[in-house]
């Protein structure tokens, strides 16, 4: 019982609040992630019932999307080519590992490994002082936040090598084109989004997507088709279902 009530102790010490507010933010998410996994395979096990919106594929004629896939993807590469050097948060989302492994499980590395690592850091460096100094909470956030980042980055890109990218290929990715998903991120926009779609092998998988140029936003849990496939960028252009 002793035990206990000095964990809790630890665990609520005002040196330890930052890294246990980030361990229960990553056990949220995980429970969130469960939940959500387990909702889309229901939806989308739901939504296979109706094959003939699957063999719709004359999707792309009737919005021309050909055309505009092509005007995208100029416009994009004038764009990219122009803020090349500009956007820093891109190399730091890169470094992080997106595009390596998914968004959820870069975020989930990263509030976990930083309450870890700070709470073993605070552990020890009470094991060395009599009383915790008030340099050490600064120092330990920082070490903390800076060895997190590491772990993260290393561990996405060992995934992203465990796990076969299923757009590794143009073949394999253009058969999800004129597929039907549904929206798994806040929103997909102009730059970013995640739609969770089930591959012609009937593997339920997450991909990024994105709108044209010009269009709205599309919500959470929006029905969405894939209606192209940028290879250099890896990320699809979707349009509602509707």
């Amino acid at each position: 019982m002793q035990e206990l009530s000095n964990l809790w102790a630890f665990i609520t010490a005002w040196y330890n609040l930052p890294f246990s507010l980030a361990l229960l933010l990553f056990l949220g998410l995980s429970a969130l992630q469960f939940i959500g996994l387990d909702q889309d395979h229901d939806a989308d096990v739901d939504a296979d019932a109706d094959l003939d919106l699957d063999h719709d594929l004359d999707l792309d004629h009737d919005l021309d999307i050909d055309h505009d896939a092509d005007l995208d993807h100029d416009l994009d590469h004038d764009i990219n080519h122009d803020l090349a050097g500009a956007p820093g948060w891109l190399g730091a989302l890169e470094f992080l590992g997106v595009g390596h492994a998914p968004v959820t499980m870069i975020l989930l590395l990263l509030v976990g490994s930083f309450g870890l690592l700070g709470w073993i850091a605070n552990w020890l460096l009470l094991g060395v002082v009599p009383t915790y100094p008030g340099w050490g909470l600064i120092a330990v956030l920082g070490g903390a936040l800076i060895l997190s980042v590491g772990v993260t980055s290393r561990t996405a890109r060992l995934i992203g090598r465990a796990i076969p990218a299923f757009a590794s290929t143009a073949t394999s990715a253009s058969q999800l084109v004129a597929r039907r998903g549904w929206v798994i991120s806040s929103q997909v926009d102009q730059t970013y989004g995640q739609v969770k779609v089930r591959d012609p092998g009937g593997t339920l998988i997450t991909v990024f997507a994105k709108v044209d140029t010009g269009k709205p936003a599309i919500p959470r849990d929006t029905e969405v088709y894939l209606v192209d496939y940028d290879a250099a960028r890896k990320v699809y252009t979707v349009v509602p279902s509707d």
